[in-house]
């Protein structure tokens, strides 16, 4: 079913209401970001029960061959937060009960799906804040002590880590750049999160961020020859939206070499909107993710009804 089968009224309907962001909610129904103080806290509270002190820099070195392409042949399903949002399905757990709990949600899709499940936790890497920062961008890099705890735990269960980027002011372009050490890992995935791309004078929680096919290309090309460079394996490219504006000009977004652009619908809410949602925000010749919340979706759909989802979603992420 394609978007222009869908009625006004059912459209409306979809997209009203439905929200992104695995912050809470503010007094407008905005997600708040916190405070670069409050962000600062939590990497210390995390490092500390970790025994880190902040020294690896670099990378752990990947083991064993490098993986082939994700899509369309799997599915990949992927657990969201990081140790600063405590809220977050990662958040609330150890790296390693994350893994297990990331483990025990993807079993109902490997068996009831055909394509075999990849197993991705999503961490959120760089971070919007409610204040500017040192360098006024309204973002804080994360730690690279914590990106490589991570990483080491998704690879001791056999997954792939994703690294969320929320720009604030900085762009996206830049931050990638900034993660590359990590991009060029052989199962090191990117997302981005246009709520959070607020632009010069932007704030996040206040501005409506977006983004567009311009920018989208320019991060795909910096992948994509990423990927060349390394002699790597494909990389998911996940764009979430939960309007249509999250996306600007999404028709020209440009798969290039070694990178499969997908967008993710991130939208809240009941089982029905959430599907129509789905679909009048689908895009031709880009792959397809589905979003759930276990806390905000009135009720959680079960793993049979988001299979039933046309077309079947490529990527699910459980916030």
């Amino acid at each position: 079913m394609g978007t222009r089968s869908l009625s006004r009224a059912v459209l409306a309907a979809a997209l009203v209401a439905l929200a992104a962001g695995p912050a809470s909610a503010g007094a407008a129904g905005r997600p708040e970001p916190p405070s670069v103080g409050a962000v600062k806290r939590a990497t210390d509270r995390f490092l500390e029960q970790r025994g880190g002190e902040r020294s690896r820099a670099a990378p752990p070195a990947a083991r064993g061959p490098a993986p082939g392409p994700l899509l369309p042949g799997s599915r990949v399903v992927s657990l969201y937060g990081s140790p600063q949002m405590p809220a977050t399905a990662v958040g609330m757990r150890s790296p390693e009960a994350a893994l297990r709990k990331l483990t025990s949600q993807a079993r109902p899709y490997d068996q009831l799906g055909v394509r075999p499940v990849v197993l991705e936790l999503d961490l959120a890497s760089v971070l919007a804040t409610a204040g500017p920062g040192a360098d006024r961008k309204y973002r804080v890099r994360q730690d690279p002590e914590i990106i490589s705890e991570y990483l080491s735990a998704a690879r001791a269960a056999g997954a792939r880590l994703m690294l969320d980027i929320q720009p604030g002011r900085s762009t996206f372009k830049s931050e990638v750049r900034a993660l590359r050490d990590w991009v060029a890992q052989p199962d090191v995935d990117v997302a981005l999160d246009p709520e959070w791309n607020v632009g010069r004078r932007g704030v996040p929680g206040r501005t409506e961020g977006a983004v567009g096919a311009r920018e989208l290309n320019r991060v795909i090309r910096i992948l994509s020859a990423t990927v060349r460079d390394g002699d790597l394996p494909p990389k998911l490219l996940v764009v979430h939206q939960f309007r249509p504006a999250s996306v600007r000009g999404r028709a020209r977004v440009r798969p290039r070499f070694g990178v499969q652009p997908l967008l993710n619908f991130d939208g809240i809410g009941s089982p029905r909107a959430k599907a129509n949602g789905y679909v009048a925000l689908g895009t031709p010749r880009l792959f397809n993710g589905f979003s759930l919340f276990y806390q905000r979706d009135d009720p959680l759909m079960q793993p049979s009804a988001v299979l039933a989802l046309e077309p079947e979603p490529d990527f699910l992420l459980y916030q």
